[in-house]
């Protein structure tokens, strides 16, 4: 399976978004532009696919409650991919992080032929490095961190900003490795029985 997880459980008592020159959203994205992602993804109508499920967690600022529900129903061949902002520098779309797995890099790699990201195996951000792809990966080795790059702060303490553009990208990732995951799927159940 495919598992989609973004948190969505911000919440401010206003909730404004700027639409600035070149490109830029302005607001409380941390993780509102993760769940517009998927969701763009989603709506987008191409992920009819028996192995794509989706989880909006609950609980990530609460002890990542909703991730540890998640973690209880994951089988350790799945591939997760955790969608959430990120403070990594980069001047490409999106960064990938914590990919530690070499047959996942290798996968992601093929699978996201044509788009523009960095790949780390650890963790750069600057602001927060402890997320639900570490709730995850304790089960599925094949985890990793889809992050949308945000500037300007710390995007936990308010308004940062991002590219539309990053939210399209992260998108379009999520609907490419989706349609290459039976390729993925045939690797990993390969390397669990060897």
């Amino acid at each position: 399976m495919f598992v989609i997880s973004a948190h969505a459980d911000t919440g401010f008592r206003s909730h404004s978004l700027d639409r600035l020159p070149g490109d830029v959203l302005r607001g409380p994205l941390d993780n509102f532009v993760g769940v517009y992602a998927v969701m763009k993804a989603f709506f987008s109508g191409k992920l009819t696919y028996d192995h794509v499920r989706i989880e909006l967690t609950y609980g990530e600022e609460a002890g990542l409650l909703g991730a540890k529900k998640v973690l209880k129903t994951l089988h350790k061949n799945d591939l997760v991919a955790v969608v959430d902002v990120t403070g990594t520098e980069t001047v490409k779309d999106f960064v990938i992080e914590k990919c530690r797995n070499s047959k996942l890099k290798s996968f992601l790699e093929t699978a996201l032929s044509g788009l523009s990201y960095d790949i780390y195996e650890d963790c750069p951000d600057p602001v927060s490095c402890f997320d639900e792809t570490d709730i995850y990966v304790t089960k599925c080795p094949y985890t990793f961190f889809l992050g949308i790059p945000c500037t300007g702060g710390d995007y936990n303490l308010g308004p940062t900003s991002c590219r539309e553009h990053s939210i399209d990208a992260v998108a379009q990732a999520v609907i490419q490795i989706a349609a290459a995951y039976p390729r993925f799927d045939t690797i990993s159940k390969w390397a669990s029985s060897g």
